[in-house]
């Protein structure tokens, strides 16, 4: 097995790809944090349309996970806020945040603005709108609509934030 190790390289070689003045010119270092489907939308409810995309290129980005996919899978049905609002679901969020809490929390202390991008409409990471209803039990159509405030996750992930102190902004994707 190659490790690399005995690989020639040459003497300008550097271990991160990232330019040695990315971040130090002066301006003021930030990061985005953005909703795992704006960068997969595989990750999406099948059927749904994708996300808009944000251009990232430049950036320096910490993506989310995905709670409803690891939760549920990517096989999931559609799902609402008011059906995720329950205790077991906000600890699931909690505990897949808390490393980028502890992450988030470093990089406020060093100064780093923190931008988190949430996904519209999203019943789990929408920051302005977030999708509600939805009838239990068995149905042919499923009905639902758009309420303003975040969702889930986002609500759990402001919380921590808080709680820890970080400074940060918030706002849905394509504002």
């Amino acid at each position: 097995m190659n490790t690399g190790d005995d690989v020639k390289k040459p003497d300008n070689y550097k271990y991160s790809q990232v330019p040695e003045n990315s971040a130090t010119g002066g301006d003021k270092e930030e990061v985005l944090v953005i909703g795992h489907c704006l960068l997969n939308p595989l990750a999406r409810v099948k059927g749904v349309k994708p996300a808009r995309p944000i251009d990232t290129q430049g950036a320096n980005v910490i993506q989310l996970p995905c709670p409803e996919a690891m939760f549920f899978g990517t096989r999931r049905r559609e799902i609402t806020k008011d059906q995720l609002d329950h205790p077991a679901y906000r600890r699931f969020c909690r505990e897949i945040f808390t490393y980028i809490a502890d992450l988030l929390e470093d990089l406020s202390a060093r100064g780093v603005n923190i931008k988190i991008v949430g996904v519209p409409k999203s019943p789990s990471c929408g920051v302005e709108i977030t999708s509600v209803g939805g009838e239990p039990g068995k149905v042919k159509e499923f009905h639902h609509r758009h309420e303003a405030g975040p969702g889930v996750f986002m609500e759990e992930i402001v919380k921590e934030l808080k709680k820890r102190n970080v400074k940060f902004e918030i706002e849905d994707a394509g504002k």
